[in-house]
């Protein structure tokens, strides 16, 4: 087994060099869309409809009207969302059997990224632990190898997500003995073995310096918070069977519905099943 890291998600899924179909994935942005991810499936939410864009995020909003519309531009919700994308303020709702509608700037593009891939999962520090078992037993299971996905900042490298990867790396493999890191597996995990406080290595990060302009600078604690959580998501087509059609005003069905993909939760009882897509 092999393990790879790539360093933001300003890649071509079709690439020569980067076969997604070839991998499970770990999608990581823990400043903040995947640690958001993270608790709001820990606080019980239904799934997690992601969005490649605000447009698409309204027009999905027609269609599943009682989902919770989330997100943020800037840092902020935009005008005409419910709420934005603070993990903090997830962290204290009580979210159980509630639909979301997810756009971000970097975390939700990542995932569009991995459709072609054996599997991709949530990851973030708060669910770390866990979500790396789910990686290990998806790769053992498919005969296939794991990469890490680092969102990054606007297609540059984020040291947080970077260190994210690396406290990843380390965590495989110490539970697999036959792993082979590539290089970007080992310069993340180096990285990660020299820092030895979570938050003060969050701190940084451009991610957290956006944060701290945006005035939201206090996400950065639980998103340095180790396992918090065992759940993760994972990421699957939307079963649009499931939708009526739009009659009474100008969307299309068509237009909509292929591009509808969702992130599932996945917890312990699910895992103990042994069944997960």
């Amino acid at each position: 087994m092999v393990i790879d890291v790539v360093l933001n998600n300003n890649f071509s899924p079709k690439s020569k060099h980067i076969d997604i179909s070839n991998y499970v994935c770990g999608v990581i942005d823990v400043i903040r869309a995947t640690t958001t991810m993270s608790v709001m499936i820990a606080k019980g939410c239904s799934e997690i409809i992601i969005a490649k864009n605000k447009t698409q995020a309204f027009l999905i909003k027609k269609l599943f009207k009682n989902y919770l519309l989330c997100g943020e531009e800037g840092g902020h919700p935009p005008e005409g969302f419910d709420f934005g994308n603070s993990p903090l303020e997830y962290s204290a709702m009580n979210l159980k059997g509630k639909g979301i509608i997810l756009k971000t700037t970097n975390g939700t593009k990542s995932f569009f990224k991995t459709l072609c891939s054996k599997g991709s999962f949530v990851l973030s520090i708060v669910n770390i632990s866990f979500t790396c078992d789910v990686l290990i037993n998806e790769a053992q299971k498919n005969n296939s190898d794991i990469l890490l996905i680092c969102s990054g900042e606007k297609g540059k490298i984020a040291f947080d997500d970077a260190y994210t990867a690396g406290m990843a790396v380390k965590i495989i493999k110490e539970k697999i003995k036959n792993i082979d890191l590539t290089d970007g597996a080992s310069l993340v995990l180096n990285n990660a073995e020299y820092e030895k406080n979570p938050l003060e290595a969050l701190k940084k990060s451009v991610s957290y310096r956006s944060m701290i302009k945006a005035g939201l600078g206090e996400d950065v604690n639980i998103c340095s918070m180790p396992d918090l959580y065992n759940t993760t998501g994972y990421l699957n087509k939307y079963d649009c069977s499931k939708l009526k059609i739009i009659s009474n005003n100008n969307i299309k069905k068509s237009y909509i519905t292929p591009n509808i993909f969702v992130i599932k939760p996945l917890n312990e009882l699910k895992m103990s099943r042994g069944r997960i897509i």
